[in-house]
């Protein structure tokens, strides 16, 4: 079983249903919107050093359909300025005529969940510290939605190892 890390929002409050459905020995990272701070020198080597500490040989990003950030940004409300939600309410603006026009609210937040992990794949990717440890050390990004009253899983394959 691989050792896995996942990188979860913490007001998502997903641990549990995580541990529910892939074992207690899994790990976890939070961050709103499940987002990682690429432009942070220090944290970028401290996160590495766990990846290799722990021998992690799978990432995964987890958005929630029902995730708070994430239905604030579709319904226009009042959001808190997390760098991370600026992030996803660019995407969603951005896109909005060819991904979310005319979807329901539940496909619109799908549809941002998967912008979202996808946007953060590629910017743990471009990192220098992350990026080319993670391709060298044939680690595998994933990403997860989880929907449904935390009962429907959607897993998203990002990187496949060489």
């Amino acid at each position: 079983m691989p050792n896995q890390l996942f990188i979860i929002c913490p007001f998502s409050c997903l641990e549990p249903v995580l541990k529910k459905k892939f074992g207690k020995s899994i790990y976890f990272l939070t961050s709103p919107l499940a987002s990682v701070e690429t432009t942070d020198i220090q944290f970028l080597n401290a996160l590495k050093c766990i990846i290799e500490t722990e021998k992690i040989t799978e990432i995964i990003i987890v958005n929630s359909t029902t995730c708070r950030f994430i239905n604030e940004v579709i319904s226009n409300s009042k959001q808190c300025h997390f760098r991370s939600v600026e992030v996803l309410r660019e995407l969603f603006h951005k896109n909005y005529k060819t991904d979310f026009n005319g979807l329901t609210l539940n496909k619109q937040a799908y549809k941002l969940a998967e912008l979202s992990i996808s946007y953060y794949t590629l910017e743990i990717l471009q990192s220098n510290i992350l990026g080319s440890h993670i391709l060298t050390s044939n680690i595998e990004i994933g990403g997860l939605i989880i929907s449904e009253n935390k009962t429907v899983f959607n897993h998203l394959k990002l990187t496949h190892k060489v």
